[in-house]
């Protein structure tokens, strides 16, 4: 026998079901998100772009003098200074700031790689 307790019971437990797999489905959502940040820009007249609008800016005449300013003057008295807390203490427009931070960020990943290459390895242990 159905009763009308029993039709609400089974209502809200399928509606908490329904709830659940929403709540499920929106973290999967997210999770996704999260792995793809990378968004495609597709405004009119940039069309995905981006390396052009970098190699633009480095080809600014005082692009290096900058980028060195930058690496030997600004950032050794404050490394953790935010890319804003730059932009306003040096003058430099943030966009060329990004791409300036992100040279430097090469640059030192590829001198480290360069010394373990340079380095001899030679292992602390023998087999046999």
């Amino acid at each position: 026998m159905n009763t009308l307790f029993n039709y609400i019971g089974e209502t809200e437990k399928k509606a908490k079901n329904d709830e659940a797999e929403d709540q499920t489905e929106l973290k999967e959502l997210v999770n996704q998100m999260k792995k793809n940040k990378r968004l495609n820009v597709n405004f009119v007249g940039f069309e995905g772009k981006l390396q052009e609008l970098i190699d633009g800016i480095r080809s600014i005449p005082n692009y290096q003098n900058l980028k060195g300013y930058v690496r030997e003057i600004v950032l050794p008295k404050n490394p953790e200074m935010s890319y804003e807390q730059l932009s306003l203490q040096t003058g430099i427009k943030k966009g060329v700031l990004l791409v300036i931070l992100y040279d430097l960020y090469n640059d030192k990943l590829e001198e480290e790689l360069k010394q373990l290459d340079d380095e001899d390895f030679t292992p602390d242990f023998h087999y046999g």
